[in-house]
Parts: structure tokens; C-alpha cells; sequence
């Protein structure tokens, strides 16, 4: 009988390229698809404006720098509401996408075609595609989209670095090992901790930068290169946000750009010529002759490259959370991705991660970096894909799991058989295995399932096992072969890998005390697949609630809750979110025993950044910043300034994409000083204001009891201002609200004793009326209720609270307008919201309970 073969693929989708392999039939080598000695392929389209052909690849980015333009690093734009021009059409990142995937599966169609034999066909219908370990939700599932798109069963999405260490281990027939890889590719970079305990992956942890790469460096050096062109009285001043010939202007300088770029990764001086390739605003051809050494090019690309560093330090911090881990127990760092071909990459590597203050390795290794990613994958892909085989009608179909190749004389063969067509039925039916001086049948289990034991194989050699498939009747319907190679010299075969990391943590946007506040959900390095539990009051007056549902900074998603008309006010109501190991999320939700479905769609786009966001987020930094630890600050800072370079380079490009996800960044720097920023009541700059007073009015009350019977020591009360300060900014520092708080106290104490010396003397006399004295403490009262106590109230969630102190605002208002009329009720008014305002603020800082919300008998 005739067989249809198909083993699984592994793909790299790239962004600047991608590329394709397979493990050969035996599963002891790999194919790599290659087309005129090119292992890769841009992942680049075009459409031909005269015939309407899509054209994929080299052909394609050829036409970069003309128009209509190619279509490149898409990847950038995965899981994005945006579309593209491509020629005369819009298209999705995914549909782009899905046609690079599509050329990559005719690619590795043609080798494995070259397998067939007379009684044998061979097709590549499955894939486990590659994506960044540090992908958003909606880009890896705008990846799995393209990939059904182009006609693929995707088994798996693999991470990029993973897929890496993979290939690393199998190559070097590596069991054991803790590997750290740095993946910096043309769009994106990843680093990842993984260790590798006998051939079985784990990854310990996940950082990167989804618009950090080969591209940022491109970028640069156009405009590098565009400053040449100026100093050379070329009409180059582009406007890339109102101009698109301008555009076009300077997609081609990057062009250029990148050939520089690959021209001194491989030499320390570069003759750039080019004639007439780029024309300027007034039509004249550009005509460069210039060379450019590599100490320049370095220049512009060492800040990108330095921004990576500190992912490989986060990923590094997150894995010794995870496992205990530190950068010493590393025994080789791993490159991969075609931007690590730059020498600039591997020193700063080596110097920062490597040697003796560094991993184990003295180097980082640089083997096959444009393709290790797609060779992994196909290592990974021939382990969990197995093996599968059709009848020619496609009625049957019986898959083997695991690769062809063992290291042992007596193996074990196991599989699934199953019946594709509702005449078909496998119902109490059976399995019979042949092979040289050896025979056995097994019945087929529930769902199809059978396997074989100690199944002899020739020892160094290749063993044929026939297999014949009967039904329940004892028919034979379909008939098979499979080869297993025997090796005693076997590498990992890259089928055991921990669950999947998540890499950015899920949250959710939700309200508390009518202010928006974002509640983790599911934090990083969770294990999938993982579900959560959240549970809110139905508001009122909806039949729908939204919760916005953020990854990182971005706004990934929105729940839509449905909840029956029926609902209560203040009904408890709860879902249930479940992320798979291949992030698809769903929810189900609960009013009591009553349960609904809940949608989950994709968030709306983020409108577009302005100049005035930029500049409350620098405001924002420079307040959060200023007062941490000084290894601290000089951390935040740097990736600040970093980030900034990167956000300010996109403003000036026109880059919407990079400068948004810029922005994302700058708000998560800031994000992580939050708990300095927002915990720690009164705000740092209140703390200072007091600090001033006391000493401003330290010196007044020594200039005004000048003449007077009144001692007053200048010198012994700014010591005592001193210490509070150094407890105030040492509480700061250590996050500690309670000795913070309790420094703001003292120093209130001492601006209410200067206050009364001051009042002794002649200037300090009070000389206000009853009814302003009384006005004065009311209003003085209604600043401690609607600052300090309001937000301590607020940042614990205590929405009973916000509610007493509101109660206590207004009665404060009317006081002031009753101070003229029953100045000592008013006064006694005033003072008991004061105690009640400190003995609420005492139990907020403190934790302890509120001795007033306790049943009388409590406190018995």
C-alpha cells in the first residue's frame, strides 16, 4: 500500500529574515532548507503593481527603496489593530506574516519531496513556529493565526531562546548545563536562563525588548549617514512626518545603513559607495564615496547594544528568584539571532557577562547564529510531532510519537491510530508490527492508542518496522513503515521541555474607592497552563463590565463580563481566567451558583503619544527617583536614559510603533519605583515642604526674639530638625511608612512649638479675631483631611474610610462658615475631627484596627 509521510517543521520567523528545517528521515541529522548556499530568507513581501504577484523573499527586498515599497519587519507589528500597504491593498501583520510562512513551507517542501520513492510520498503539513520569549499575548497569537493561515497544524509556538539551547545541547551532546541566552535579532531581543537537567529544558527566567535590535542600529546609522549627505551640501533635511518621499528617502539610506553594517561586522574599514541609489528633495543623485570605519559605526550602535545588557541582568535576577541562582553558576552564554554577527555584540558580551566576574565560559558561543533558532525548532518539532502517516484516501492515519533514532538495541515504538471519515471505525481493532526475525501485535486502546516493547533494532544501523492496521473485523485498511536508526552516540533529542514560562505578568485594570487601579492577576515566570480567581461587586445599572486586562504596560485585552439583567447592586460576581500553554485565554464567570460566559477581545488602540504625555512621565521619573538608594538610582537612571535615546531617535523618525512602545517602557521604569512613589504618605515633596518651614521659620523666631526676654537656642533646634530629617529621608529610602511617619510627626511637633514661641513675641502676636482663629484651624483641620489622611485611605483601598473623611470635609466647610456664631462649639467640632483624622491615619500606617469599628464588647 501506498503511504503519505509527514514529519514536523521548525521555523524561525524572523524579522529581518527567517528560515526553515527539518530532522532528516532517520532523525539523526538535520536538514536545512538552503537556496544558492543562503540559509536564510527576508522575510520581506512586495507585490508586482503590473501583474499582482506577491513575491516573497530576496526578490521582494530588492525593490527596497522603490514604489511601491516591500513590506518589511512585520514582525514588529504582530498582534497589532495596524495594517499595511502593500501596493494597491491593506493587509494585517498577519496576513503578511502567513505569506512568509507560506514560502518557508514551499522552501522545505522541495527537500523533503526529494524523499519520495515509489510507494511513499512525502508532505509538510506541521510546524512549531518560533516566537520571542518576550512576546505580548496577541502577538503570539497573531503568529498561531499566520501560521494556520499558510496551511500549517501548529504544534507548538517556541520560544526563540529556548529553540537555541536546544540546538546548543543536541549539537554538543550536552545533557546536563545552565545556559543564558542572548538573542538579538533584527527586531527584537530576547535573554532567557534556561538549565538543561538530562536533556530536559527548564526555563528559570525571561526578560527582553520586542522593538530592541539589528533595526535600531539601522536606524542610527541612516541618520548618521544623513548627516554625511548634509555636510556634502545635499538637500537632506526630511520631514518623515509629513513628507512620504521622505520616507522613501530614508527606507533607502536605512538600506544602505544595513549594508554598512554587515560590512563591518566582517572588517575594521568599509569603502561606502553607491551611485544614484537615493536622489535628494531636489532630484539630484546622491553620490557617496566614502569610508567608514568600524570604531564609528561602533559609536552609533553601542547605545542599542548596551540597552541589552540589562535585560540579560533582569532575566539573570528573575532566575535567581525562581531557582537561586546567579550569573557564576552560568556555564556558557549562547548567542543566536543575525545581529550578534556585529563584533560589538560579542566584546561587550564577553566583557559584561563573561570570565571571571561573569558566567563559567571565558567567551559567549557564536555558532550558526542566523539559523540556530530554526535548527532547534526542527530538533524540538521531530520530538513532539513524531512521525505521521495517511492512507493514500486519507481515511486512516496512524502517528508515531517521538524521533526515529535510540541509543539502546531494544527499543519502544508507540503511537495512536485513528479513523478519519465517519464510514471509518477502528472500534476493537488492532496492530501488527514486522521487522527482521521479529513480530508482534498489539490491541488498539482508547482513543486509538497502542504501543510496543523491547522492539530489537540492529545495532549501528538503520531497522525497518512494517506495521499493518486492521479494524474491529479484522480487515487490514492501511498498511505503514517507519525506520529507527540506532546510535550509541546520541545527543538530547529535544523532546522534554518545562512548561512554558510566562514572561510578562497579566493584569487587570479595576476600580477602588472610584480610582483606577491595576491588580495583578498572574505574575511573571507562572507556569502554564495557570488559571485566577477574581471576584467584584456588580455596580449597578449594566448588563456588561468591562475589565481592561493588561500584559506589561499594554493593554493586551478586554474582558467582557456579561451579567444577567436580574443582578443586584452589590451582587458578588466572579470569574475564573485560564491562560493555556499556548496563551489562549478564556473565562467563565459566576453570579452565586449561576454561571455565564465572559468574552475576551482585543483592546482598542492607544491613541497616539504627544509631547506633553513624554513630559509628565520625565516629571513623574525625576519625583520617583530622586531619593533611592544611590546603586539604585544610578540602575533606574541608566535604563531610563536609554530608553529615552531610543523614545527621542523615534520622534524624530516618525517611528509611531517604536516611540509607543517606548513610552510603554519609560512607564514600566517608572512602575517599578512605584512603591516608593505611591506607598508612602505624605508625598516626598510635602515631606520636604515641612523640612523647609521648620527651618525658615527656626531662623524667624531667632531674628524676632532679638531684643526680647525670650531664649531661644537657633543652634540645638536645627539639630533636632536635622535628626527627623535624617529619619524621614532614611524611612524614605527603606520604604518604611511607620518611621516615616512618625519623623513627619516630630517635625510638625516642632513647627507647632516654634509656632508658640514665635506668638510670644512682639512680630508673632496674634492679632486675629475669634472668628478668623477658628476659620484659620478649620481650614487647617480640612488640609490634614483632603491631603495626607485622604491618601493613605485611598492607597489601602479603604472605601469606608474615603467616605468618613469626605463626611468630616464638608462638616470642616461648614465650620468655617459657622466660626462667627458658636466659636467654642465650632472649636470643639474642629477638635474632634482632628483626633479622629490622626487616629485614622494611625491605624492606616500602622495596620493595627480601628478601635471605633469594633462591637462595644469587643473592647471589653
Amino acid at each position: 500500500m501506498k503511504q503519505i509521510l509527514s514529519k514536523a517543521v521548525g521555523i524561525d520567523l524572523g524579522t529581518t529574515n527567517s528560515a526553515v528545517a527539518v530532522m532528516d528521515r532517520t532523525d539523526t541529522d538535520i536538514v536545512l532548507h538552503e537556496d544558492r548556499r543562503a540559509t536564510t530568507t527576508p522575510s520581506c513581501l512586495w507585490k508586482d503593481p503590473r501583474s499582482g504577484e506577491l513575491v516573497v523573499g530576496r526578490l521582494a527586498a530588492r525593490r527596497v527603496g522603490t514604489t511601491p515599497a516591500p513590506i518589511r519587519s512585520i514582525k514588529r507589528l504582530m498582534g497589532r489593530p495596524d495594517t499595511v500597504r502593500v501596493t494597491d491593498e491593506d493587509m494585517t501583520p498577519e496576513q503578511v506574516s502567513s505569506l512568509v510562512l507560506a514560502e518557508m513551507k514551499r522552501q522545505i517542501q522541495q527537500d523533503v519531496a526529494a524523499w519520495d520513492s515509489a510507494d511513499t510520498s512525502w508532505e509538510v503539513d506541521r510546524a512549531i513556529v518560533t516566537v520571542p520569549a518576550y512576546f505580548d499575548q496577541p502577538a503570539i497569537e497573531a503568529t498561531r493565526h499566520a501560521a494556520e493561515m499558510a496551511g500549517l497544524e501548529v504544534l507548538d509556538l517556541l520560544h526563540e531562546p529556548t529553540a537555541a539551547a536546544c540546538y546548543h545541547c543536541w549539537s554538543h551532546k550536552t545533557d546536563n548545563g545552565t545556559f543564558l541566552v542572548y538573542d538579538l535579532g533584527g527586531g527584537t531581543f530576547d535573554a532567557s536562563v534556561m538549565r538543561c537537567t538530562a536533556g530536559a529544558f527548564e526555563v528559570l527566567g525571561i526578560s527582553g525588548n520586542n522593538m530592541l535590535g539589528g533595526d535600531n542600529v539601522d536606524a542610527e546609522m541612516a541618520r548618521r549617514l544623513q548627516e554625511y549627505l548634509v555636510e556634502d551640501d545635499y538637500a537632506f533635511d526630511l520631514d518623515l512626518a509629513g513628507d512620504d518621499e521622505d520616507k522613501i528617502r530614508f527606507a533607502q539610506l536605512k538600506f544602505l545603513a544595513e549594508g554598512v553594517k554587515q560590512g563591518l561586522s566582517a572588517q575594521d574599514l568599509f569603502m561606502f559607495r553607491d551611485s544614484g541609489t537615493v536622489r535628494d528633495k531636489d532630484g539630484t543623485p546622491v553620490i557617496i564615496d566614502r569610508m567608514v570605519e568600524r570604531a564609528e559605526f561602533e559609536e552609533v550602535a553601542r547605545p542599542v547594544v548596551a540597552r541589552t545588557i540589562g535585560y540579560c541582568h533582569e532575566a539573570m535576577e528573575l532566575a535567581g528568584k525562581v531557582a537561586g541562582i546567579s550569573l557564576s553558576d552560568v556555564d556558557q552564554v549562547i548567542l543566536a539571532g543575525g545581529s550578534t554577527h556585529m563584533p560589538l555584540v560579542r566584546e561587550m558580551v564577553t566583557r559584561e557577562l563573561c570570565g571571571p566576574d561573569g558566567a563559567r565560559c571565558a567567551e559567549p558561543v557564536y555558532e550558526k547564529v542566523d539559523t540556530i533558532v530554526a535548527l532547534g525548532a526542527a530538533i524540538r518539532a521531530s520530538a513532539v510531532g513524531g512521525l505521521r502517516s495517511h492512507n493514500p484516501e486519507r481515511t486512516f492515519r496512524i502517528f508515531f510519537r517521538g524521533t526515529g533514532a535510540t541509543g539502546t538495541t531494544k527499543t519502544r515504538v508507540a503511537g495512536r491510530a485513528e479513523a478519519l471519515t465517519a464510514d471509518a471505525d477502528l472500534d476493537g481493532g488492532h496492530i501488527r508490527l514486522s521487522t527482521a526475525g521479529y513480530d508482534d501485535e498489539a490491541d488498539l486502546g482508547p482513543d486509538g492508542v497502542f504501543g510496543f516493547s523491547r522492539v530489537p533494532v540492529q545495532a549501528g544501523a538503520e531497522s525497518l518496522l512494517a506495521f499493518d492496521l486492521y479494524d474491529g473485523e479484522g480487515t487490514r485498511v492501511m498498511s505503514t513503515v517507519r525506520t529507527v536508526t540506532h546510535d550509541d552516540d546520541l545527543g538530547i533529542d529535544g523532546g522534554e521541555t518545562s512548561p512554558p514560562t510566562l514572561s510578562k505578568s497579566f493584569s487587570l485594570q479595576v476600580n477602588r474607592a472610584g480610582r483606577p487601579h491595576v491588580k495583578e492577576l498572574v505574575p511573571a515566570t507562572t507556569l502554564l497552563p495557570t488559571r485566577a480567581q477574581f471576584s467584584f461587586q456588580h455596580p449597578g445599572n449594566t448588563e456588561q463590565v468591562l475589565f481592561p486586562l493588561y500584559q506589561h504596560r499594554r493593554r493586551v485585552q478586554v474582558i467582557e463580563v456579561q451579567v444577567p439583567p436580574s443582578t443586584p447592586r452589590g451582587a458578588e460576581i466572579s470569574f475564573d481566567v485560564h491562560i493555556d500553554a499556548q496563551y489562549l485565554i478564556t473565562v467563565r464567570g459566576a453570579v452565586g451558583n449561576t454561571e455565564f460566559d465572559a468574552a475576551v477581545e482585543k483592546a482598542p488602540p492607544r491613541p497616539e503619544p504627544t509631547r506633553a504625555e513624554i513630559d509628565q512621565l520625565v516629571s513623574r521619573f525625576t519625583n520617583a527617583v530622586m531619593y533611592l538608594k544611590a546603586g539604585d538610582h544610578a540602575v533606574a537612571q541608566a535604563k531610563w536614559d536609554m530608553t529615552m535615546a531610543s523614545l527621542e531617535s523615534a520622534w524624530r523618525n516618525n517611528d509611531r510603533v517604536q516611540l509607543e512602545h517606548d513610552l510603554e517602557e519609560l512607564e514600566f521604569v517608572i512602575d517599578s519605583l512605584a512603591v516608593v512613589e505611591i506607598t508612602l504618605v505624605p508625598p516626598k515633596a510635602e515631606f520636604d515642604a515641612i523640612v523647609t518651614e521648620c527651618r525658615e521659620f527656626n531662623l524667624r523666631v531667632r531674628q524676632a526674639a532679638v531684643g526680647t526676654a525670650i531664649t531661644h537656642d537657633e543652634q540645638e533646634l536645627a539639630k533636632s530638625i536635622d535628626a527627623q530629617v535624617d529619619q524621614g529621608e532614611r524611612a524614605y529610602r527603606n520604604r518604611d511608612q511607620r518611621a516615616y511617619g512618625e519623623a513627619i510627626e516630630q517635625l510638625y511637633g516642632i513647627l507647632r512649638w516654634l509656632d508658640g514661641q514665635y506668638k510670644k513675641t512682639p512680630e508673632g502676636k496674634d492679632n486675629r479675631s475669634e472668628e478668623e482663629r477658628v476659620a484659620d484651624a478649620a481650614d487647617a483641620v480640612g488640609h490634614l483631611a483632603r491631603g495626607e489622611v485622604m491618601r493613605l485611605a485611598e492607597s489601602k483601598g479603604r472605601a469606608d474610610y474615603v467616605r468618613e473623611i469626605t463626611e468630616i470635609i464638608r462638616d470642616l466647610a461648614e465650620c468655617q462658615r459657622d466660626a462667627g456664631r458658636d466659636t467654642g462649639r465650632t472649636q470643639t467640632r474642629i477638635a474632634q475631627h482632628q483626633r479622629r483624622l490622626r487616629q485614622i491615619r494611625d491605624v492606616l500606617v500602622s495596620g493595627a484596627h480601628d478601635v471605633d469599628s469594633l462591637p462595644v464588647d469587643a473592647t471589653s
